[in-house]
């Protein structure tokens, strides 16, 4: 009896010892503290390089990002309200590493560091005209500097317009519009002798319209920063660089690349999504055990030539005079290049779905009398066009990582979660005991995990809430019925919630009587714009929907009132 006890005592514990690495480790936590607001676009593309690498080890590590909007407020008015609110978050929760983006945070996660997280680590990135002093008595703090050169831009300019007379400088009241220009002016005696300085600094939008327009065609503007005007007008990204170019009688150059757009020219250039990739590969090695005091700070920052095609040609700068090592936006070959792979990507996908139509209806012609060898040969057709798929979406994935305009990203994972939508449906029927059809229960569950994660939707604030009836569809009506789910499901992440998080529900039946399906998809979000016709924009989802349910010969209704109601009903044949 004793030994039997002593046995038994032994198997507990070599089971509790075995359990308990299973229990697995804390995930450690990265607050990410934004000196600006979603939506600008310097902003967005540090965090897109800080999610690049953090998307990687999303097991390890649990991710939080705030903004502090200093670029649209001052600081001294946010600042007490954000302090409040992230020692509320964190204090009793607090990070094993802060990274930052800009100097507004930076200065202010120092500040709140006694207080809140004193034991974690600070890695900075975007920080302007970085020096050791500025960390003098500070431990544990590294990052990347954003050291933007400015006699590149200016040997550039004199470079490429050789008759030049003068350069106008624009620059705002921010603290980064000072501080740009207080930067510029350290490095203007190189060039007084060569060419006229024109400062048009800290004017009303009225004011600096007026004096542009007065300038004559001979010169060059140097856009520092034009983000709020001497009123207090906040300008948003395309309004400030879009006012800029259509009144400026000359070429505008810049000194960071989320502004070479809407008719600036370029320049030498600040990479801002290798800033934010560069600042999250070092708290990566924060998190892995190594000091970051140990970490030297990367004070030359990863600039490069940027030019828009689109400017080039309008002010008659030829692709020959421009440095070798250049990189031009919006290049008419490379459009064409990238409208190549969209096609072909399109066209490989079709035909890999045609053969395979082809290839199941000869087979089901040949092998009615062995029904087992068939069902096994369709289950592996279905199996690898799944694959391919899977494939084909990581490889826009991939793709996606290349693109430096936003509006490719974009495009790029809208054409990944159609992809996707599909692998899904084969994935579901090689699951399946019956070939013909496809429960959709299971297949709306798994589509929504999907795009809960692909979208973010928990940290945005949106819920995806479903009322999905069990029923089945043919494969013939599955496909374009899951592709117009995803299209509608994602247009309300989109463009439903600009400024808030909302609630999208997505209802389902099946009326076995008339044997009509029926898809719900509304939404709590602003709304269509005044005078917005869906069933008459031009925008590729809105037509792919329309598409997909004229495929389906059904109909569909919009409708906009405290959000937006949108309604599919096909019939099954």
């Amino acid at each position: 009896m004793r030994r039997f006890r002593i046995r038994a005592t032994l198997s507990i514990l070599f089971l509790f010892l075995l359990g308990f690495p299973l229990c697995g480790v804390p995930q450690k936590k990265v607050l990410i503290l934004h000196s600006y607001n979603i939506g600008y676009v310097w902003t967005d593309l540090i965090a897109m390089g800080m999610r690049s690498v953090f998307q990687e080890h999303t097991r390890d590590i649990e991710v939080y990002e705030e903004y502090c909007d200093t670029k649209r407020y001052p600081p001294d008015f946010v600042f007490p309200h954000i302090r409040e609110l992230l020692y509320s978050k964190y204090r009793n929760n607090p990070p094993d590493v802060v990274v930052t983006s800009d100097d507004n945070a930076l200065d202010f996660a120092l500040g709140l560091r006694p207080g809140i997280f004193p034991k974690a680590p600070i890695v900075f990135c975007g920080v302007n005209n970085y020096h050791p002093d500025r960390l003098r008595g500070e431990k544990n703090v590294t990052g990347v500097a954003e050291n933007f050169n400015i006699p590149r831009t200016l040997d550039l300019i004199l470079q490429l317009h050789p008759k030049l007379s003068y350069i106008a400088v624009v620059s705002d009241s921010t603290e980064t519009g000072r501080y740009n220009t207080a930067r510029l002016v350290q490095v203007i005696h190189q060039y007084e002798k060569k060419v006229e300085f024109r400062f048009l600094l800290e004017r009303t939008k009225e004011e600096l319209e007026k004096e542009l327009r007065a300038l004559p065609p001979n010169g060059a503007v140097l856009n520092l920063s034009f983000w709020r005007d001497r009123a207090g007008r906040v300008l948003t990204y395309r309004e400030s660089l879009s006012f800029l170019a259509e009144i400026a009688p000359c070429p505008i150059y810049t000194l960071w690349d989320f502004m070479v757009a809407y008719g600036t020219v370029g320049g030498y250039v600040a990479d801002g999504k290798m800033q934010g990739k560069l600042a999250a590969e070092m708290a990566l090695r924060v998190l892995s055990g190594e000091p970051a005091d140990s970490i030297p700070v990367l004070t030359e920052s990863p600039n490069s030539y940027l030019f828009d095609y689109r400017a080039l040609e309008r002010w008659n700068i030829p692709l020959e005079v421009l440095p070798a090592e250049s990189i031009i936006l919006h290049k008419p070959q490379g459009s064409f290049y990238r409208f190549i792979l969209y096609f072909w990507t399109v066209l490989v996908i079709a035909g890999g779905l045609a053969f395979l139509s082809l290839t199941l209806f000869l087979q089901r012609r040949q092998l009615q009398r062995m029904l087992r060898e068939r069902e096994i040969l369709i289950k592996e057709i279905h199996h690898r066009v799944k694959n391919n798929l899977q494939v084909v979406s990581s490889l826009l994935n991939l793709q996606k990582y290349a693109m430096v305009d936003p509006r490719d990203v974009e495009f790029l994972e809208n054409c990944r979660t159609r992809v996707q939508s599909m692998a899904l449906i084969h994935e579901n029927l090689y699951q399946s005991e019956h070939l013909e059809t496809i429960e959709m229960g299971p297949y709306f569950r798994e589509l929504f995990s999907q795009m809960e994660q692909a979208y973010n939707l928990q940290d945005r604030g949106i819920s995806l809430c479903n009322e999905i009836e069990e029923f089945k569809l043919g494969l013939n009506e599955a496909i374009p019925f899951g592709l117009i789910l995803v299209e509608l499901v994602s247009n309300a992440i989109k463009h439903a919630f600009p400024d808030r998080g909302g609630e999208i529900q997505v209802r389902s039946k099946f009326e076995k009587k008339d044997r009509m399906v029926t898809l719900e998809v509304r939404d709590t979000g602003v709304g269509f714009p005044d005078g917005f016709d869906p069933a008459h924009t031009e925008t590729l989802g809105f037509q792919l929907i329309h598409s997909l349910v004229d495929q389906l010969a059904g109909r569909i209704t919009w409708e906009s009132r405290g959000g937006v109601r949108v309604t599919v009903q096909f019939r099954l044949p």
